[in-house]
């Protein structure tokens, strides 16, 4: 069977921006936390925004 790759998407931030969205998944992150929910995507999620500097 033939599959169709899947496409990847490179974003290139200013620091700003690079500030914002972390800020913004430490938020997202902190809510899920007090829901009581999993958190390992978006764990993984954030190390790989943080691995990109």
């Amino acid at each position: 069977m033939w599959f169709k790759k899947k496409e990847k998407y490179i974003l290139t931030l200013t620091p700003a921006e690079a500030r914002f969205l972390r800020d913004a998944m430490l938020w997202f992150r902190n809510r899920v936390i007090r829901e009581g929910k999993p958190t390992e995507d978006i764990d993984r999620i954030f190390l790989k925004i943080m691995q990109a500097k």
